[in-house]
């Protein structure tokens, strides 16, 4: 494998503006207008594409027969989920990546790009227009308004959980990297830095990684067959106050030990689902049958530990690895300002700096491991049991 790959776009490959041409005969030595270009830096241009321009589509595999306009789908249910979470008020506290984000100067290096957490309408947390009115309605029935509470037994239940965080994060893989592409059509003598081609080289790689799970969740869904998936179960015995759905790949099991997550450079993730009940809460983690050695060991952590190693754990991994928490603004404003702050760097962090943070969590989740008389039910300040 070519190393270069990593920190530029090769002449012999296709072009990133998706023409099909080799980047040597297409875009290369494109010169762009003063008009065509931006002050703002890339990412944040990326960022107002996706604003502006995020692709309406249905991802449910029968496109054939898809009714009804695309809407704005939850990927955490409203009348469930989100309620849950908003109360009277009606509104949660979460990263918008649909506002204006913060562009912070820095005294070395590019400005920092800092999405905030914003208070927002319940109607419209997590909700993004990837399926039409037909497919909202029958592919997630099973955990939709009008179904039971969640029952650890039912295995559609669980399959749609996971398709549902999984699908979610795949819409917005894939609309990001059209988006790039039309980018550095505009302007690719900006979208040829070293922080723009590794984030397409990201991308490129996430989207390798994800239509293989994609083909398997629609083949099941295309069957009704909803199979093929292994979910690990956490019940907190309270209603929490945050919700999250994910696809992710922890590095660190519940004693600080790094998770081999990683084949023959290929990533295995988890689809993470976190959501409070009534009296009760759960945490699914679910993964693909033929993944299942690679997390059995951190399952049989989670189904043997104590429910306050386990929120120990939860506060010290979500907040780093996901970007889709959903708060009320009871937890948000039970935190102070430090915490809020620190919260909000953690979620914006992304690349090498993600790398070195995540290997301090790591540190952390294994010294307290090695403590025979450590308190997991003392968290750090961002605390998301409290």
């Amino acid at each position: 494998m070519n190393p270069l790959k990593y920190i530029r776009i090769l002449d012999g490959e296709s072009c990133p503006c998706g023409s099909g041409m080799k980047h040597k005969d297409c875009c290369k030595n494109k010169v762009m207008s003063i008009s065509q270009t931006s002050k703002k830096p890339p990412e944040v241009q990326v960022m107002e594409m996706m604003r502006k321009s995020m692709k309406r589509c249905c991802m449910h595999p029968d496109q054939a027969q898809c009714k009804g306009k695309i809407k704005e789908a939850h990927a955490l249910q409203n009348n469930k989920i989100i309620s849950l979470l908003a109360g009277n008020e009606r509104h949660v506290y979460m990263m918008n990546s649909k506002k204006q984000p913060l562009i912070i100067p820095m005294k070395k290096g590019d400005p920092a790009v800092i999405v905030e957490m914003s208070r927002t309408s319940a109607n419209d947390a997590t909700t993004e227009t990837c399926f039409c009115d037909l497919h909202d309605n029958t592919v997630f029935a099973a955990i939709e308004k009008g179904a039971p509470d969640f029952d650890e037994s039912n295995e559609v239940m669980k399959f749609v959980y996971a398709y549902k965080s999984f699908i979610f994060e795949y819409y917005k893989q894939s609309t990001a990297i059209n988006i790039f592409k039309k980018c550095f059509e505009k302007n690719p003598v900006a979208f040829k830095s070293f922080p723009m081609v590794g984030m397409y080289r990201m991308l490129q790689l996430k989207m390798q990684e994800f239509d293989p799970i994609k083909y398997h969740f629609d083949k099941e869904i295309m069957a009704n067959t909803y199979s093929g998936v292994v979910t690990c179960v956490i019940k907190i015995p309270e209603q929490i106050r945050f919700a999250n759905y994910a696809y992710i790949a922890p590095d660190y099991d519940l004693n600080g030990k790094k998770i081999r997550h990683t084949l023959k450079g290929v990533m295995h993730r988890l689809a993470v689902t976190a959501f409070p009940e009534s009296t009760q809460s759960y945490i699914l983690l679910s993964c693909l049958e033929k993944e299942k050695d690679i997390y059995q060991g951190l399952f049989n952590q989670l189904t043997t530990s104590s429910v306050d190693k386990i929120k120990f754990y939860m506060s010290m991994i979500l907040p780093l690895y996901s970007e889709n928490m959903v708060l009320s603004s009871g937890l948000w404003n039970s935190w102070n300002k430090d915490a809020q702050m620190g919260y909000t760097f953690y979620a914006n962090l992304h690349g090498p700096d993600a790398i070195r943070y995540g290997r301090c969590i790591g540190m952390g989740i294994r010294n307290a491991a090695i403590d025979s008389r450590y308190d997991y039910s003392k968290r750090g300040k961002i605390d998301l049991f409290p």
